[in-house]
C-alpha cells in the first residue's frame, strides 16, 4: 500500500459508498473554505475526461521531495539525493517545520493552529498530510488548517503547481518528461546512480506527477485527492 494521488476522484467510480463518503469529505471541506471566506469547490461528478490517477513512490517519495524543497527553501546546496537514512530527520527539514509548525513533521495528530511560515516558499508541498486530504483549484496564499477536514490541512492546487514548477527546475527535469514514463521509473530504482536530473529520481518521479496532478486540477477544476 501507498500514496494514491487522484484529480476526479467522483468520476467513474463504482464504490456507492465511497462515492457518498467522497461528498461528505467535500460538504466538510467546503464548509472550511466558507470559513475561511474563500468560494466553495464543486467537484465534477461527470465530464468528458478521464480522472487522472498517479500511485505514487510509496509514501517515502513524497518526504524525498519534501527534504529536497526545505534545502532548496533555505537557499543552501542541494542536498545528497534522498536515501531512507537521510529523510529521517534531515535537520533542514526539520528547521523548515520547526519554522511553520513549531516543530511537526505532519506525522502526527495535526494542531489546530501553526506558526505561519511567513518566507516559507514550499508551503503547500511541504504542510499537508503524506497520506490523505486535498487541494482544491482555488488562489490562496496560506495552507489552511481544519480539524474537520480528512488530513487537516487544505492546499491550493495552484500555489502548489507554482512551488512544483520551482522544484522542478532546480532538478533540471526536461519540460517534455513524461510522469510515466520508463525513463522516469528507471532513475527512481537507481536512485543516486545517475547524473543530473536521473540521480534524484525519487524526488524527479514525484515532482513530476505531483505537477501533473496539480496542473489538470487546475485545467480541469477538480480536487487532487490524497487517499
Amino acid at each position: 500500500m501507498g500514496l494514491n494521488v487522484v484529480v476526479g476522484a467522483l468520476l467513474d467510480n463504482e464504490d456507492p459508498e465511497g462515492i457518498e463518503d467522497l461528498r461528505t469529505e467535500f460538504a466538510a471541506l467546503n464548509e472550511a473554505l466558507r470559513e475561511a471566506g474563500l468560494p466553495e469547490h464543486h467537484e465534477p461528478e461527470r465530464t468528458d475526461w478521464d480522472a487522472v490517477d498517479f500511485d505514487m513512490w510509496g509514501y517515502g517519495g513524497l518526504h524525498y521531495l519534501r527534504r529536497f524543497a526545505a534545502h532548496l527553501d533555505r537557499g543552501a546546496d542541494l542536498p545528497e539525493p534522498g536515501t531512507p537514512e537521510s529523510i529521517d530527520g534531515d535537520p533542514v527539514m526539520e528547521r523548515y517545520y520547526d519554522r511553520a509548525m513549531g516543530g511537526s513533521t505532519l506525522r502526527g495528530v495535526f494542531r489546530a493552529t501553526f506558526g505561519r511560515n511567513k518566507d516559507g516558499r514550499f508551503d503547500h508541498l511541504m504542510l499537508h498530510s503524506d497520506a490523505e486530504g486535498f487541494y482544491v483549484p482555488i488562489s490562496f496564499s496560506e495552507v489552511l488548517v481544519s480539524e474537520d477536514v480528512a488530513g487537516g490541512m487544505i492546499g491550493s492546487s495552484q500555489a502548489l503547481r507554482e512551488e512544483l514548477t520551482e522544484v522542478a527546475r532546480a532538478l533540471e527535469l526536461p519540460r517534455d518528461l513524461d510522469p510515466a514514463s520508463d525513463e522516469l521509473f528507471d532513475a527512481a530504482k537507481n536512485q543516486g546512480r545517475r547524473e543530473g536530473w536521473k540521480a534524484y529520481g525519487v524526488e524527479s518521479l514525484t515532482c513530476l506527477q505531483l505537477l501533473s496532478a496539480a496542473t489538470a486540477s487546475v485545467e480541469r477544476q477538480a480536487a487532487i485527492v490524497f487517499a
